[in-house]
Parts: C-alpha cells; sequence; structure tokens
C-alpha cells in the first residue's frame, strides 16, 4: 500500500475563481472557500498522522485518494496564495528513528486513459498486485538482516528487528554473493482464497499494524504475517533477473505475483483478473513498472516516474451531501432520503440514498455540505456508509414528528399529510389489492392537485367529463381512468379491507361484512379471531377510527359488496 504525504501549506486565504474549473466549482464566498477548504486540509494531515505514526488506518485508500481529489480540485477552483513559511506537515510528527536505505514514496494512482498515455513509450513492463499491507524495508549485509525498517515518514522509519524473529516469513540469513541487500515490500496479513472483490480490504492493514506497533510479537502472531516482496533498489538490472534471484533467495510471492505485459489491455486484464481471483493477500489494485529503473536519487521525496498504480474498480464513492428530505409511507414510516451531488459507482449513477430511519439519521448529525462515503451493496442498492468529514457550515434539518404519523394518520390530503395521503391512494390501485392497471403515483398526484380528491374514496364518484376539465387529462385518459374507477366498484369485499389498509394479520371470512367486524368487541377478536393483546388493540383502533368508519360509509353509498 502506498500513500502520498500531505504537504500543508499555510494559507493567507486570497481567493478567487480559476475560470478554467468554474463549471465544477462550488458556490461558495470566500470565507466559505476557507472554512471548507481548512476543514479537509485537516482531515487529510489527521489521516496521514495515523497512517505514518501510528501505523492505522482511519480511511479506506479509495476513499482518502477522492478525498485528496477533492481538496486538488477545490484548490483550483479557490486559488490561494500562501507565506513564505511552509506550515509543519503531518509527517514531522511521525516516529522515524533511523533513516532509510532508500526512500519509500507514493506511486501515482493513474486513470485508465492516463495508464495507456503512460505505458506507450515504454517497453519491458511487468505489473504485479498492489498488496494491502505494511510497507518495511530489509537490510542483509553479508547474508544476514540487519536491519527491519516501517516505512515511517518515507525517508526514516522505526526499527522493527526485534518482531523478525518472530515472522517466519521474514529470513534471517539469505544465501547470496551480494555484500548488501535492500529489499522493499509489504507485510501483509495471510488470508489464503481471498477474493478482493466479494471481500473487499476486511481491514487486513490495519490488523497487521496493530501487531507490528506491539512492544513484542509471538511466534504464533507472527505466523499470520507473509511477505511480497515487491522491490530490490540495489539488486540486478532486470526486472526477470531480480525475480529470478529473489525466487532463489526464498521470497516465491515476488515470482509468482508478477507478469510481463505490453498493452494497456494485458495489464487491464491482470488487474481484473487478480480482482476476482482467489489470492494469499488483500489488495488495492495493480503496480505496472519498467524492469529497468534509473534509481538516482536514492533518497528522493518524489513518487518513481517509472512505476505506477492502477486502482481497482471502486467499492466506496466520496460525494456531498446536498440536501435530505422525508419520504412518508402509507403505515406512517418516515425514511429520511439523503440527496447527493451526482456520483459513479458500478457504472450506476447514485443522487440519492435511504437512510432507512430517523434515529439513523440523527444518529449520522448530517448536515447538507458533509461529504460521505456510498456503496452498493445487495442487488445494487445504494447504502451511506459512513461520514468521511463534516462541513464546518452546519444546518439544522428540521425532523418531521414521528408522533403525527402512523398506520391511522392521514386519511384526507391537508397540506402535512400530502405524502402519507398519496401513499394511502397509490396502494388502492396496486395489483395485491383493487388491481387498478395504468393508475399510478403520477395519476393520484395530478387528481390531487386538481383538488378532486379530499378523502381517500372521492374519486369514485368522479365521471369522463369531470376528468377532463383536469390539466393533463385529454378525453382519452378521462374515459380509460373513469373506466378504471367503475371496476374498483365491482372489487370484493376482500380486495377492499385490503385497501384500506386493514390490520394484514386479520383474515376475513365468506359471511364477513364492515358492520360484523366493525361491531366486534376486544374480547370478540381475541376468542373468535385468536388475536393477540396487541393485535386487538390493532384491529379495534381501525374499525373505530372516525375517518375509517366515514370511509366506510361512502363504500356504502357506491354499493361496495360488504359495506
Amino acid at each position: 500500500m502506498f500513500r502520498f504525504a500531505l504537504s500543508s501549506l499555510v494559507l493567507s486565504y486570497t481567493i478567487f475563481i480559476n475560470a478554467s474549473a468554474q463549471a465544477h466549482c462550488p458556490t461558495w464566498t470566500s470565507n466559505q472557500a476557507q472554512q471548507e477548504i481548512s476543514t479537509l486540509r485537516q482531515r487529510i494531515a489527521d489521516w496521514d498522522r495515523s497512517y505514518h505514526r501510528d501505523g492505522s488506518s482511519p480511511i479506506a485508500d479509495e476513499l482518502y485518494d477522492q478525498a485528496r481529489e477533492q481538496l486538488q480540485t477545490w484548490q483550483q477552483c479557490f486559488i490561494a496564495t500562501h507565506t513564505a513559511e511552509p506550515a509543519t506537515t503531518a509527517l514531522k510528527s511521525v516516529s522515524a528513528e533511523l533513516d532509510l536505505p532508500f526512500s519509500q514514496t507514493g506511486l501515482r494512482k493513474l486513470s485508465d486513459s492516463a495508464l495507456k498515455q503512460w505505458m506507450h513509450k515504454r517497453q519491458d513492463l511487468w505489473v504485479q498486485p498492489k498488496v494491502d499491507g505494511v510497507a518495511v524495508t530489509l537490510v542483509y549485509r553479508d547474508g544476514q538482516l540487519t536491519q527491519m525498517l516501517s516505512r515511517g515518514n518515507g525517508l526514516a522509519g522505526q526499527d522493527w528487528l526485534a518482531h523478525a524473529t518472530a515472522i517466519q516469513a521474514v529470513p534471517e540469513q539469505l544465501a547470496t554473493p551480494y555484500p548488501t541487500v535492500t529489499l522493499q515490500g509489504e507485510l501483509y496479513l495471510k488470508q489464503p482464497q481471498h477474493i478482493q472483490q466479494q471481500g473487499g480490504g476486511s481491514d487486513a492493514r490495519s490488523q497487521v499494524a496493530g501487531l507490528l506497533n506491539r512492544h513484542q510479537l509471538s511466534a504464533a502472531e507472527g505466523e499470520h504475517i507473509g511477505l511480497f516482496i515487491w522491490e530490490w533498489p540495489d539488486g540486478p538490472a532486470t526486472m526477470l533477473e531480480r525475480l529470478q534471484e529473489l525466487h532463489a533467495l526464498g521470497f516465491s510471492d515476488s515470482s509468482t505475483y508478477s507478469q510481463p505485459v505490453t498493452t494497456f489491455n494485458q495489464a487491464k486484464h491482470w488487474r481484473d483478473h487478480w480482482y476476482s481471483s482467489p489470492l494469499p493477500f488483500a489488495s488495492d489494485g495493480v503496480v505496472i513498472k519498467q524492469s529497468q529503473r534509473q534509481i538516482n536519487h536514492p533518497r528522493s521525496t518524489y513518487p518513481p516516474f517509472w512505476a505506477v498504480a492502477l486502482k481497482y474498480p471502486l467499492q466506496q464513492a466520496l460525494t456531498s451531501v446536498t440536501d435530505v428530505t422525508f419520504n412518508i409511507g402509507r403505515s406512517g414510516r418516515i425514511t429520511p432520503i439523503a440527496h447527493l451531488a451526482a456520483v459513479s459507482l458500478d457504472n450506476k449513477t447514485i443522487r440519492k440514498v435511504s437512510l432507512g430511519s430517523l434515529s439513523r439519521l440523527q444518529k449520522l448529525e448530517l448536515s447538507p455540505g458533509d461529504h460521505v462515503a456510498i456503496a452498493l451493496s445487495g442487488h445494487a442498492v445504494p447504502q451511506l456508509k459512513e461520514v468521511v468529514w463534516r462541513s464546518p457550515q452546519r444546518t439544522i434539518i428540521r425532523l418531521p414528528s414521528a408522533a403525527d404519523y402512523h398506520p391511522l394518520s392521514c386519511w384526507q390530503a391537508t397540506t402535512a399529510c400530502q405524502q402519507q395521503f398519496l401513499a394511502r391512494l397509490t396502494w388502492l390501485s396496486d395489483k395485491t389489492t383493487l388491481n387498478l392497471r395504468g393508475l399510478g403515483a403520477q395519476t393520484w398526484q395530478a387528481l390531487m392537485d386538481a383538488e378532486h380528491i379530499e378523502r381517500l374514496t372521492d374519486w369514485l364518484a368522479l365521471s369522463a367529463t369531470d376528468l377532463t376539465s383536469t390539466p393533463g387529462f385529454g378525453k382519452k385518459r378521462s374515459v380509460q381512468t373513469a373506466e378504471l374507477f367503475a371496476q374498483a366498484k365491482t372489487r370484493s369485499f376482500q380486495a377492499w379491507l385490503r385497501a384500506l389498509g386493514t390490520p394484514n394479520f386479520i383474515k376475513s371470512t365468506p359471511t364477513d361484512t364492515w358492520q360484523s367486524l366493525s361491531q366486534l368487541t376486544a374480547e370478540q377478536w381475541q376468542q373468535q379471531r385468536y388475536l393477540t393483546t396487541r393485535q386487538t388493540e390493532q384491529a379495534v383502533a381501525f374499525f373505530q377510527h372516525r375517518e375509517v368508519q366515514k370511509i366506510a360509509e361512502q363504500l356504502q353509498q357506491y354499493g361496495i359488496d360488504g359495506f
């Protein structure tokens, strides 16, 4: 795993819009832009500090990369001059005891199109999985392991040599003619038959980091750690030679999972293959590198030009919340909906996501402007996984009162009841109730807007002539809709009970009528219909509800069977 360090600058925020990026820029004031950029820069600095100093990953790599891209975009939109004195970077707080013989810098992560261009003028290329583990440097002198260093800040790291004896994957002695061997690689959590597409990262890196951060590592714990060598900076000149000698030295993963490539399609093939095939480790993409390198600056802080990364398809996408609205269903259930800046994930464009319940919304403490992680689950259903960072501009979201909406609320088309009342109407025409094909929410909404419907069954009185005067209803549509209304009058008593929302545990008999059911006492519901105490309460409440009784009276007037 590779990650850039964030170079934070002290900004004096003389902000103006960059015309070339204006189309994608937020419409912020200078003050808001300063706050938003500072918030994100600080968040990234915190992540960097955790990653390099503590060896933990508080955020998935793909979200980290997207956050950095977002920061870059904002900085292009709102260009800020900076003072001559750079701020202290997050990496300066990293505990680094020993200099690395060769720096361990991040790789540039390219898109498909950028990788095609990068590969175009290069030859003798190789591809490897981008192992999701903890970076390490091993130094052997005359075959003896003398140093085992963490990546640290990329130039200096911590001394992990005491852990080497517990990790069987790290040999203490090499049979090599080289006086000095410096190897760079990844300590990974052994996961036989791990399929990245199915299991994701599974927190593998953090588990290894947690083991390495202990004062003492047992042999049993070390048995769970594997080693993938991805570079030999002072080794043979060509990739093939390095792989052959690494294999001879006992580092078989390197040769097993390295493949020569000449075209982008070949690189993409291996990326897709390793993404969906069993591997002994977690991975988050592939690395494409030149066989021959030019390591002229062993302690350079810049990413190498001879190796780049191609990430796996995103499993999580980063986007911002633009609004929060509420859907109120037929039963009065309130579902918060987070509206999002459009984001693409697995060839799907996602603009909104259900938050499930008011309690979850309150737990998330969402506000427009917050940035969130979106993933697909099940049958490609988008889910909000977490709040990645919060906007400093907080907006209080007014929540609807849960006490105002329940299975017996909203039998009329009042302002507060628009959603639940529309859901009731839509349920009437469902195939499981009155089965009025072609009569959906759009038609019901048009009739509500035209003030044709106040109570749930007012539409039964509408004729084709009445409908013709409704905006959007021509003669043909009016006639067809009136015919559907007429069909509804012929539906069975049982169908109408379901349509009205009678509790689904009530099973009517052929001799039941509205009058007989509404006259049942609580004791009779329990003794004759075998209902529980809770079910009895719901049944009595439904049949005795004033608005429900008025609807039943209307249905009686229209000659509906059973009423």
